[in-house]
């Protein structure tokens, strides 16, 4: 059994790179592809409740992806790293130990997270502008969201267990399974049993439960590349390092980007309910597009950390450079489109024209920058992957620190209007990549 995921990681870095990029990313991207897909009619569900209702999921999404996307950016990183690095050195024994203090982080943190998003989602809705109606419903939608929080953790984690260890077919035939039943559920809790907006969450849950299923058996069974056990066989302080050197400063660089996000919405809501539901359809269709880009940049994450563990410093530049052309040639299409015609994103979910009209705007300034957003991924990934997690996350914190402070200013000091955010955030994309392509380019 130790040979065998050490063999397979061996035989990805001597395919070449272009090859071996497309490899991982294909299936996860192709996934990233339908969540998208699947994401587009959970919002147009969703806005079949009226203008209140997509407001109110406007105030959840952020603190949504700040939860999923520091278990699966986050500690996924470290985790994907920690196994891929420990692989690349033929260290299979590591590799599992690390799945499984990965677990016990997990079921750590998921319960953490029910509570306190239970106890403190009110008053931070309240403090992002959230009233009446349209906060009882962001409470109602993250009620039921927020106490699935170990089934949405735990499908991270072993994914990134799986991509870790090379091995993308999995979680994209689990994932595309739980979407394609998220889809189908979602409107049949929501109209067909008659739960309303409460029926969206049950609908991705239950999908994502039913995902669990086959994941579970295929990373604790005969077939899987690492073999751990669901309670770890001892606990060492230096897996939990090794995962946490990276996983903590990629999941505090991952919760910045969602908790500027989670600042600028309410800043935007300060100026009406028509606002927040343009910039909450904006913010969605960022986070699909960059959904696509991670799919290409956790590619790079594994051969990255693959070339690494296995000293192969020949590969990494190679790895990164082309995972990041790669990244900006998936989302070219999208971008283009919705920086052309704005319409054809908005008007999927509304045809209220003071939405249709601030959404325009945000897509304009915002959608050019779509290309930068995901080289940056990869870039910071391609750190996360060498072990070097402080950069990325030092880039983003001066980042989010430029893009929120100036936000903050243009608004309540010198009165701006929306559009002025918009353009402060557009130059921070941008920035950021310059930012992480010239420090990496220092460090080569």
């Amino acid at each position: 059994m130790s040979a065998r995921p050490a063999h397979q990681a061996h035989a990805l870095l001597a395919q070449p790179p272009l090859r071996a990029i497309i490899t991982l990313a294909a299936p996860t991207t192709a996934v990233m592809l339908i969540a998208a897909l699947s994401n587009v009619l959970h919002t147009y569900f969703v806005s079949r409740l009226g203008d209140d209702a997509i407001a109110a999921v406007s105030l959840v999404f952020p603190i949504s992806m700040i939860l999923i996307t520091v278990v699966s950016g986050g500690l996924g990183a470290g985790v994907s790293t920690g196994i891929a690095r420990a692989l690349g050195a033929g260290r299979s024994g590591d590799a599992s130990a690390l799945a499984e203090h990965a677990i016990v982080i997990t079921v750590t943190l998921a319960l953490t997270g029910s509570v306190a998003t239970e106890l403190g989602a009110r008053i931070v809705f309240q403090l992002m502008g959230g009233s009446g109606a349209v906060l009882e419903q962001a409470m109602l939608f993250a009620r039921v969201l927020f106490s699935g929080l170990i089934i949405s953790f735990t499908v991270g984690t072993f994914d990134s267990i799986l991509r870790g260890a090379g091995n993308v077919r999995i979680p994209a035939i689990c994932s595309s399974l739980s979407l394609c039943l998220q889809v189908l559920l979602t409107p049949l809790f929501m109209y067909g049993i008659g739960l309303g907006l409460a029926g969206a969450p049950l609908g991705t849950l239950t999908g994502q439960a039913i995902g669990l299923v086959p994941r579970s058996l295929y990373i604790f069974g005969a077939r899987s590349p690492i073999r751990p056990r669901l309670l770890p066989r001892a606990l060492r302080r230096r897996h939990f390092v090794e995962i946490l050197r990276v996983g903590v400063p990629a999941a505090l660089s991952a919760a910045l980007s969602y908790i500027s996000l989670l600042i600028l919405t309410g800043t935007i809501a300060r100026f009406g309910t028509a606002d927040l539901a343009a910039y909450g359809l904006g913010s969605r269709l960022d986070f699909l597009l960059f959904s696509l880009g991670f799919g290409v940049a956790a590619a790079g994450l594994t051969l990255v950390g693959m070339a690494a563990g296995a000293a192969r410093h020949d590969l990494i530049t190679r790895y990164v450079v082309q995972t990041a052309l790669a990244a900006a040639a998936v989302v070219a299409i999208p971008a283009i489109a919705v920086t052309w015609r704005p319409e054809l994103w908005i008007h999927l979910f509304t045809q209220a024209p003071e939405i249709t009209a601030i959404g325009a705007r945000y897509l304009r300034q915002i959608g050019p920058t779509y290309f930068f957003v995901v080289m940056s991924m990869v870039l910071a990934s391609s750190f996360q992957a060498l072990a070097r997690a402080t950069v990325p996350l030092t880039v983003m914190v001066a980042r989010v620190a430029l893009v929120v402070g100036g936000a903050l200013l243009a608004v309540h000091i010198f009165n701006c209007g929306p559009d002025a955010v918009f353009a402060i955030i557009a130059a921070g994309n941008v920035a950021g990549f310059v930012a992480l392509a010239a420090l990496f380019r220092a460090m080569r």
